[in-house]
């Protein structure tokens, strides 16, 4: 199973992004994952799509983008225009307009599940899922290993994974119940050497 990588830096100090941003491209980190947060799903915070645009194309890194917006729509052409999946979560009552509007832009859709959320019984087959293993914007906090489960029950998506307080251990808990997408932002960019995390994770036959 080909594992996707992502790396967040929400939690770095906004003087250092920069730094670590290229730290982290020179240690072989293939996908960003930018968040962006209103307050109203969790604590605000993240990036601007132009920000996150400047950054990727700086370091020669794809992206993903991941909406912790209530109301994601008005963003949706900034984030599409370079990231090559978006995800919106399924709290927002907008969703659904959401993922066609990405889909019609040419990017890939993919869906966010919160803690106390369950999987919606119409997804499409075709759509990524990212279950959420903190709340929203809660970086770095207590692991919720019991959203694990749920990377089963979306098992016949094609990319399915988990968002918070992914470390190697939980990273290869979560390929056991079927991730194939790993979202990281505190444990790797704490790492030491970011290069032997990533290729830690990446080799993990699940």
């Amino acid at each position: 199973m080909t594992l996707r990588l992502a790396g967040s830096l929400w939690s770095v100090p906004t003087e250092t992004v920069r730094s670590e941003a290229a730290r982290l491209a020179e240690a072989g980190l293939t996908v960003w994952h930018w968040d962006r947060a209103d307050g109203t799903l969790g604590p605000a915070g993240g990036f601007s799509a132009e920000t996150a645009r400047e950054i990727a194309e700086a370091t020669g890194i794809r992206s993903e983008a991941h909406l912790m917006l209530i109301d994601p729509r008005d963003e949706l052409d900034a984030w599409t225009a370079f990231a090559e999946l978006v995800v919106v979560h399924v709290e927002s009552p907008h969703w659904r307009e959401a993922v066609d509007r990405i889909r019609a832009s040419g990017a890939r859709a993919g869906v966010a599940v919160s803690p106390g959320s369950a999987v919606p019984d119409e997804l499409a087959g075709d759509l990524a899922v990212l279950v959420m293993t903190v709340a929203p914007g809660n970086a770095g906090t207590g692991f919720l290993e019991d959203r694990l489960p749920l990377l089963e029950e979306v098992a016949r998506h094609p990319l399915r994974g988990i968002d918070g307080s992914a470390d190697l251990a939980r990273g290869r808990t979560a390929q056991s119940h079927g991730a194939n997408w790993i979202v990281s932002g505190t444990a790797l960019t704490s790492a030491t050497d970011p290069h032997a995390w990533l290729e830690a994770l990446t080799a993990v036959d699940a």
